[in-house]
């Protein structure tokens, strides 16, 4: 079974400014696909994703919100019509993106806006019995971690100046999309938008800033349903070393999954 923990809160410049958070999150717990599995404990499925509504769009936060909605929904039917990630490629989940376009279409209709005033980023991640799935567009990153190793599995994607990148709105998104598919059934996944990409990565080794992790995934491992994890999160997010770092809008989700009974006795033996 998986654990996790999400957070999006509004960057120091946005509630000086008394403007809404233009981030999103969304974490969706997708339930056994795969029924043989059951004995390891292994068959739940977990979605999450990050979006970052561009800063210079009106109604961007409108747009991040829908698409981590229209995203999520997408893989739920898409399991509940397959029944199973199995045979999950990037066709199909550029499939979804021109459904998510649709959907922006209207909404941009809805508020009488342009088409881009909805723009936004996303980083989303898959992670079932079969395999992990991962797309992005735009910045932000996706931390991973495989038999205690940890990687950035996109690099975030930057454009030609500063504070520039790619988003879902774009007629050319799927230039920019980016899809990964493995069979490693990863452990632990932080995703993140570029309100905290200084303090979670390292830029010159393009690798995770470990310190900056592994506290964070040591306190949703050994969290209780009764403890106040979600705002104790919050409260790091908006602290003043946080703060200073960045004063864009923050998102983090961080996910860990817990072993099932018989991966238990395979850890214990191999220990």
């Amino acid at each position: 079974m998986w654990k996790h923990v999400a957070q999006s809160l509004p960057g120091p410049s946005h509630e000086a400014a008394g403007s809404v958070c233009q981030d999103s999150h969304l974490v969706r717990l997708l339930g056994n696909d795969d029924a043989s599995d059951s004995d390891n404990g292994a068959t739940e499925t977990i979605f999450a994703c990050v979006a970052d509504g561009a800063g210079s769009a009106d109604h961007s936060d409108v747009g991040s919100a829908l698409t981590c909605q229209a995203i999520a929904n997408s893989a739920e039917q898409y399991l509940e019509s397959h029944g199973s990630f199995r045979r999950l490629q990037l066709d199909h989940v550029l499939s979804w993106f021109e459904n998510l376009h649709e959907k922006l279409r209207s909404a941009a209709d809805l508020h009488g806006c342009n088409f881009r005033e909805l723009a936004t980023t996303l980083c989303a991640a898959i992670l079932s019995p079969e395999g992990s799935f991962f797309f992005q567009i735009g910045d932000g990153a996706i931390t991973a971690c495989n038999n205690g190793v940890y990687g950035v599995v996109f690099w975030p994607q930057s454009g030609e100046y500063a504070n520039v990148t790619n988003f879902v709105t774009s007629d050319r998104f799927k230039y920019h999309f980016e899809f990964q598919a493995t069979t490693s059934k990863i452990s632990e996944i932080a995703i993140f938008t570029d309100g905290i990409e200084r303090l979670a990565l390292n830029f010159e080794s393009r690798t995770p800033h470990l310190p900056f992790f592994q506290p964070l995934f040591q306190a949703v491992r050994s969290s209780t349903p009764g403890d106040h994890l979600a705002a104790d999160l919050g409260k790091f997010l908006q602290s003043e070393s946080v703060k200073n770092r960045s004063d864009d809008d923050k998102t983090l989700i961080l996910a860990t999954r817990l072993l099932g009974p018989a991966e238990e006795v395979q850890a214990n033996a191999v220990d």
